[in-house]
């Protein structure tokens, strides 16, 4: 008996032991794999390093979370600590893992599939990374997984159709990837799916309609993919209760369908830059819980629906380039909450309803390009405390612009550019303390008539963070004031183009140190360049040209670094073309033709890389064409007609690639066209006209495929005239005044004799030279 009960507790003990030791032995497996971890990761605090160590037990590692009873590691968190590395594919061997989150860092290669047929993990967030490969290879088995979390990283692939079985699984995120193929419908069966988000991947095909069958469906994001087809919803008897869908960005087409009303919860709906046609639903006013409506980009025509009125919750509805027509429902001006309000190009006629402008709510109008016509009303402003956006550029509103305005305090952007707005500019726009933006060219506004000088500006020395001043292409009739040097130093576009303002360009207006763009054109301004400009350091488009303004270009121009567009043409200015106009590295247009300037272009203008256009027409520029006008690589456009150049053409000019434009017309250049001009791949437009050019028309230039007109009149050319590329279709025009040309195919030319070097017969008759009418054009 003794004996017995001695060797049954032997068995106990040792029953004990093994289940001890087994229990151990995991407790040195789950560390093993924490350790294998470390080892494959850095980062650089190398924190893991000095915290994962033996000398504690794992269970106090940082983000390591152990099971209370057998010290098991059930979840493993280490987000946002610049981790860098691979992950070790033993982390799949964690037998009790329920949480998985690595999010934030910058992991990468591949995810190990076998983390996929976890038996107990619930949540898996890694996120944020720089993983790769295709997750998709094999079937997955994780049936307790709740929680997905992949997003912004490279994974590739497609999702399989064993997805469905993830039976447990609340929330699908996958967004930006680039995971494609369709959207496996099985994803319609996952009974718990609460957030489904596979935005900014690459997926194709339709989207399957049973996803929008899952219960549980709170928030569905399907944007920027390539998906097609029609936007089905099938079970029309069943209401579901999904906040927000997302399917902006893909190729749908077809008619939104009119049984949105299932989704009697829906807040947000996005369906802007797909190919949806049709009209809006009329029954849209179902969705009386939406507070976000876009459907922006689309191919919709037809009305905008009176129902929309019913939405009480509507905050921001947007309906930009599409076709809408008809009028502006009376019903929107029920839409109290709405605080965006965008029809933008669209077709829309009629008058702005005056109830619109009573909505306290509103933040944003916009109406640009439509058809609108009528006024804004005189108490515009009055109602609109929240207002910081008014776009109602392109249609036909007329009356004046009400001074009430300027009671929508907080407006930051008014845009009301090419209507048909008469009266003054409102005097009183300097009360508008925030505001950004101010466009409003392109209308009939005048200036007060009892102040020569243009009085609105004094005012807007008050917008302190003024950038876009743009009144131009008004027949506004005064002088700018000095008040100009007292503007917003913040200023980046300062545009009064066309508008028949007067007087001198005040020298203040080198105070605008922000200023990008000075557009002046188009007036008639006198006086001098001021040198003051020159202060304007950030400047990036001087456009002066079509003035009286006269004296010498200023070199303090040359300061203007950042200069990429220097417009001058038009005006009287005379003396020559600085020398430090090289210093303007960054120059691509340079326009000063119909001036008075003389001597000869500088050697440091061929030293401008990215020159694209050149034009120093009309002038009295002498002297010849120098070989390094061939270092302008980037040249599309060069006229330099009606100078007094004179030399040969350097043989150089032919060899930019990119030159679409030359003029070399009306000077008195001589010797031969360079047969290099057969490289001008590029060319569209050549005038050779009225110089004294001899020898024969190169036959290279047969090659000139893109060249559509040509110009060699009135030279001293000779020989025969091509017949290939744009030499057969020419007019004679284009070769008369050259007295030793013929040709076999142009009747109004002599015959060429059957020679190799046929030179024709000469007429004894005087031809006069005839200037052709330049008809290609670029500015």
């Amino acid at each position: 008996m003794t004996k017995l009960f001695f060797v049954f507790l032997v068995l106990i003990f040792s029953g004990h032991f093994q289940v001890c030791g087994s229990d151990s032995s995991a407790n040195v497996n789950d560390e093993s794999i924490l350790l294998d971890f470390r080892n494959m990761v850095t980062n650089p605090d190398d924190i893991l390093t000095y915290n994962w160590t033996k000398s504690t037990s794992f269970c106090n590692w940082i983000g390591v979370t152990c099971s209370p009873g057998r010290q098991r590691v059930m979840a493993l968190k280490l987000p946002n600590m610049n981790l860098e590395g691979t992950i070790s594919p033993s982390i799949a061997n964690f037998s009790f893992l329920v949480e998985l989150d690595i999010s934030n860092n910058s992991f990468r290669g591949d995810i190990p599939l076998d983390l996929f047929r976890s038996q107990k993990l619930e949540t898996m967030s890694l996120a944020y990374n720089k993983f790769s490969g295709d997750l998709w290879k094999e079937s997955w088995n994780v049936p307790e997984l709740r929680i997905l979390n992949l997003s912004r990283n490279s994974l590739s692939g497609s999702i399989h159709s064993s997805i469905g079985n993830v039976s447990k699984l609340e929330r699908l995120i996958l967004y930006e990837n680039i995971i494609g193929g369709s959207i496996p419908s099985e994803i319609g069966n996952l009974s718990s799916l609460r957030d489904l988000d596979l935005s900014r991947n690459r997926f194709t095909g339709s989207i399957p309609p049973s996803i929008f069958n899952v219960s549980s469906l709170r928030a569905v994001n399907l944007s920027n993919n390539s998906l097609s087809g029609a936007f089905l919803l099938t079970g029309e008897d069943d209401f579901l209760d999904i906040d927000d869908i997302d399917l902006s960005y893909n190729q749908l087409i077809g008619e939104i369908p009119s049984s949105l009303c299932r989704f009697r919860g829906l807040r947000s709906l996005y369906l802007s830059y797909n190919n949806f046609t049709g009209q809006i639903p009329r029954n849209i006013g179902c969705l009386t819980k939406l507070e976000k409506f876009y459907v922006t980009e689309n191919k919709i025509d037809g009305n905008i629906p009176p129902s929309l009125g019913n939405i009480s919750s509507l905050q921001f509805l947007g309906y930009v380039k599409n076709s809408i027509s008809g009028h502006i429902p009376d019903e929107l001006g029920k839409l109290f909450n709405l605080q965006m309000l965008g029809f933008d190009y669209n077709n829309l006629t009629g008058e702005i309803p005056p109830v619109i402008f009573n909505l306290s709510s509103l933040v944003y109008i916009a109406f640009t390009d439509n058809s609108l016509s009528g006024r804004i009303p005189a108490t515009l402003g009055l109602q609109l405390p929240n207002l910081e956006g008014i776009y109602l550029a392109d249609n036909m509103l007329e009356g004046e612009i009400p001074i009430s305005i300027t009671n929508a305090s907080r407006l930051k952007e008014l845009e009301l550019s090419y209507n048909f707005f008469t009266g003054s500019v409102p005097y009183n726009l300097g009360n508008l303390r925030d505001l950004l933006f101010l466009n409003l060219a392109g209308n009939q506004l005048t200036n007060e008539p009892r102040n020569p000088e243009l009085g609105f500006i004094d005012s807007l020395v008050e917008c302190t963070m003024l950038q876009f001043l743009i009144v131009g292409n008004n027949p506004l009739k005064g002088i700018l004031p000095d008040s100009v040097q007292n503007l917003s130093s913040s200023i980046e576009m300062f545009n009064i183009e066309n508008g028949q303002i007067y007087g001198q360009i005040p020298n203040g207006i080198g105070n605008m140190s922000s200023m990008l763009s000075l557009v002046l054109n188009g007036n008639n301004l006198t006086g001098n360049i001021p040198s003051e400009i020159g202060y304007l350091r950030q400047l990036q488009r001087l456009y002066l040209s079509n003035n009286k303004l006269k004296g010498h270009i200023p070199v303090e121009l040359c300061n203007l670094v950042n200069l990429g567009d220097m417009i001058l043409s038009e005006n009287n200015l005379s003396g020559s073309v600085p020398e430090c106009i090289g210093n303007l590295s960054r120059l691509q247009k340079l326009m000063l033709g119909y001036n008075r300037l003389t001597s000869s272009l500088p050697f440091t203008l061929w030293e401008v890389k990215n020159l694209l256009f050149l034009n120093v027409s009309q002038n009295f520029i002498q002297g010849d064409l120098p070989l390094e006008i061939g270092r302008l690589e980037t040249l599309e456009g060069l006229d330099l007609s009606s100078n007094e150049l004179s030399g040969q053409i350097p043989i150089a000019l032919g060899d930019q690639k990119n030159l679409r434009y030359l003029s070399l017309s009306i000077n008195s250049l001589e010797g031969s066209i360079p047969s290099s001009f057969g490289n001008l791949i590029s060319l569209e437009f050549l005038d050779l006209s009225s110089n004294g050019l001899s020898g024969s028309i190169p036959n290279s230039m047969e090659r000139l495929l893109y060249l559509r007109e040509i110009n060699l009149s009135n030279n001293n050319l000779e020989g025969a005239i091509p017949t290939g590329g744009v030499f057969a279709n020419s007019s004679p025009q284009s070769y008369i005044g050259n007295r030793g040309l013929c040709s076999m195919t142009i009747l109004e030319f002599p015959r060429c004799a059957n020679t190799s070097s046929p030179r024709g017969s000469r007429s004894k008759t005087r031809i006069l030279r005839i200037t052709i009418p330049v008809r290609y054009q670029w500015h």
